[in-house]
């Protein structure tokens, strides 16, 4: 069976799903529910990944993330790894905790994130354990439920800082305030007693949730028309060589590209990173590499320009500009 596609673009959005090798759980106490999350939170950082949804079953998790910078793979390998690594070292065992790949699902943001939030949040009283439940005891338990991002959404001190609850409440209810706030409370409820569709009924090549027009715009995005057979893997442009992509900012700035790897370039230097992470298959390393320093200080300058770019109009049009002619070579 041809492996699913794992399509990445910059601004993506996906459902990720993954389970426990053979069927097993994922999670033996809240501790590691507690490191979980913590490690959901450093690779977060370190990727630039926005999460704006999460739910933790006792044998695998569902996610909702962004990635400004294309990069779902190497994301979500560090993660599990990560994640693997101290549960292991936790109960001292060894071997695989996940079953296989991640599972991801390509999602359209206009018209199917926020039924398909509610459907994950509902997950926990979809078990067995609740099946006959009256709807008043599994509404207490789906809201004070601890392990999802849902009490996040109806209540401010319910909150994890690492979770983005800002672009579903402004979209479609009533801003992230206490009306907006209630109503998607009220939203996700309606779920308990009244028949809701399952999103997933929808996908579309294993991989794609959307319409009709969103997927067969993916798909020709992908294979550059309708007619090419659909790869297991591609990204939605070119990647480029970092090579290539300093010459082109050393253009546009009328400087030499060893300029851009002295300290005294400042912004130009973050800005080379930057892109360099966005538009080459090269990992934060490999340009730690390219600039004399490790990884970790490449992921710092980034974050820090990513900061000065949401503040400073000038630089921010500069990036743009420079993130165009990017562009321009990777189509």
């Amino acid at each position: 069976m041809t492996r699913p596609l794992r399509i990445e673009y910059p601004g993506a959005w996906y459902h990720v799903i993954s389970r426990g090798n053979n069927g097993q759980d994922i999670f033996i106490s809240d501790n590691d529910r507690g490191s979980f999350l913590e490690g959901l939170r450093e690779s977060s950082e370190i990727y630039g990944v926005r999460v704006s949804a999460f739910v933790l079953m006792e044998n695998h998790f569902h996610l909702i993330v962004q990635t400004p910078q294309a990069n779902l793979s190497e994301y979500m390998r560090h993660f599990l790894v990560t994640y693997t690594v101290r549960f292991n070292r936790r109960w001292n065992r060894t071997g695989h905790l996940f079953q296989g790949r991640f599972k991801s699902l390509l999602v359209q943001q206009d018209e199917y994130l926020v039924p398909l939030s509610r459907y994950i949040h509902l997950n926990p009283i979809t078990t067995k354990r609740f099946e006959k439940r009256d709807p008043a005891t599994r509404e207490r338990y789906l809201l004070g439920y601890r392990w999802s991002s849902l009490p996040g959404y109806c209540w401010l001190d319910k909150r994890l800082d690492m979770i983005d609850h800002s672009w579903l409440l402004e979209s479609y209810f009533d801003g992230d305030t206490r009306s907006g706030r209630a109503g998607y409370r009220r939203y996700v409820c309606e779920g308990i007693t009244g028949e809701i569709n399952n999103p997933f009924e929808r996908v579309v090549h294993q991989s794609i949730l959307g319409t009709d027009v969103f997927v067969d715009r993916i798909r020709r995005w992908i294979t550059g028309g309708p007619e090419r057979e659909v790869p297991a893997l591609r990204r939605m442009r070119r990647p480029l060589a970092p090579k290539q992509i300093m010459n082109e900012i050393a253009t546009s700035q009328q400087v030499e590209p060893i300029d851009l790897l002295s300290r005294k370039a400042k912004l130009l230097r973050q800005i080379a990173m930057e892109l360099c992470y966005r538009y080459s298959t090269v990992s934060q390393r490999e340009i730690g590499e390219l600039f004399s320093v490790d990884y970790s200080t490449v992921s710092q300058n980034r974050t820090r320009l990513r900061a000065k770019l949401e503040t400073d109009a000038k630089l921010r049009r500069l990036f743009e500009q420079m993130e165009q002619r990017i562009l321009g070579l990777s189509k």
